[in-house]
């Protein structure tokens, strides 16, 4: 350095600019979060309640911005647990034919949306992506169907084509005891501890180059991955 130099004041740094975050609720209103909320404490108080329920990976699930989470589907319990285990609110894909008077309106108001059984079709994959570019969550089964024995089933391919359109994290996520909680064809629930673990998020730099039925397998071997942790889970839990 130049001692004969003048001393000046360095030139103040420009401010970085701050980037708007993407809202965790940007889906709903705020009167809606709240409902949410509150559904949200009642389903978790009353699990608690009725055999206990634990969550591990929650932190895997992005803080902001819109992503998938994929799930096995043993039970109407499921959308509870997958629920209650993390903190963003979560809109869920449900069949239309469950949108009948008073269950219809009550799916709706905690963020179902209805498509149809034999698949997700146009309107259902236009509001999926509505809801993920809005910076929602969208939680669905790519099963299709609660599974009849328990065990995870083969996925439905159209889960590859949604994945690549929403160009959005996956997170997969595996639960355990619901199906011995509120298996099909039980009429009622009974006490029995239920498990749910997240896995790490299926960017979309990892499916680039591959093929849909390569995308669908990834994705199917990371919710198995989720499921046999949640089941080890449950084992201790159980002290089996």
């Amino acid at each position: 350095m130049n001692a004969d130099a003048p001393l000046t004041p360095a030139e103040p740094a420009p401010a970085p600019k701050r980037e708007r975050p993407a809202s965790t609720g940007a889906d709903r209103s705020r009167l809606a979060s709240i409902w949410y909320r509150l559904v949200k404490g009642m389903a978790a108080t009353w699990l608690a309640a009725f055999g206990g329920w634990r969550s591990t990976g929650w932190e895997n699930m992005p803080a902001t911005g819109g992503a998938l989470l994929v799930s096995n589907h043993l039970s109407y319990l499921d959308v509870f647990v997958l629920g209650i285990g993390v903190r963003r609110p979560l809109n869920y894909v449900a069949r239309s034919t469950l949108f009948v008077p008073v269950l219809g309106p009550f799916i709706r108001s905690v963020g179902g949306f209805p498509i149809q059984r034999e698949g997700m079709g146009a309107s259902g994959m236009k509001e999926t992506l509505r809801r993920l570019r809005s910076g929602g969550v969208v939680t669905l089964f790519p099963e299709g169907t609660r599974s009849p024995d328990g065990e995870l089933g083969e996925l439905k391919p159209g889960i590859a084509l949604l994945v690549s359109r929403a160009g959005v994290p996956v997170v997969p996520a595996g639960v355990a005891g619901t199906f011995r909680a509120w298996p099909r064809g039980r009429l009622l629930p009974r006490p029995y501890p239920v498990r749910v673990h997240y896995g790490a998020p299926i960017l979309p730099t990892d499916l680039e180059g591959l093929e849909p039925r390569a995308v669908t397998a990834l994705i199917r071997e990371r919710i198995a991955a989720c499921i046999e942790i949640a089941r080890q889970g449950l084992a201790r839990d159980l002290g089996v």
